[in-house]
């Protein structure tokens, strides 16, 4: 009983980058519904430039970024979203899911665990750059 109730609260301590969905204050509803929103042409670039300072999550030629290295998320392709990383594996982005993706509760305005990416920000997104990834996810998370 014991070493059951050590191996569980040790799987809690790899487990900081996973959390609840955003209850109460996200709907999986898409904003716009008569709008399509674009991998490649809009969500791409706003996951790009918000690693662009320390490059975290993207490989360069030195090697893995310093939180692909801890976490095994590598956030440069939908490859390398769909398989999410260490913790958070295929709940990084649950298609027709916001509310439960790791990706958009990590940058939203109060994450329910961990801190609000990008770390050590400002710039956080913005409420535009927060519904796009919210409506692509929400439409699908189509690789478009």
């Amino acid at each position: 009983m014991i070493s059951a109730l050590v191996v569980g609260f040790g799987a809690c301590l790899f487990e900081p980058d996973v959390g609840p969905p955003l209850a109460g204050a996200c709907s999986n509803a898409d904003t716009d519904p008569s709008v399509a929103i674009s991998f490649r042409a809009e969500i791409r670039p706003l996951i790009a430039r918000s690693v662009a300072g320390c490059f975290c999550h993207l490989p360069s030629s030195a090697g893995p970024g310093p939180g692909t290295q801890l976490s095994g998320l590598d956030l440069s392709s939908m490859s390398s979203l769909r398989a999410g990383g260490f913790n958070s594996g295929a709940s990084l982005v649950v298609p027709s899911e916001p509310c439960t993706s790791v990706i958009y509760q990590k940058v939203y305005e109060a994450p329910p665990f961990g801190s609000r990416m990008p770390l050590g920000g400002p710039p956080f997104w913005t409420e535009e750059e927060l519904d796009l990834l919210h409506d692509w996810i929400a439409e699908g998370a189509a690789d478009n």
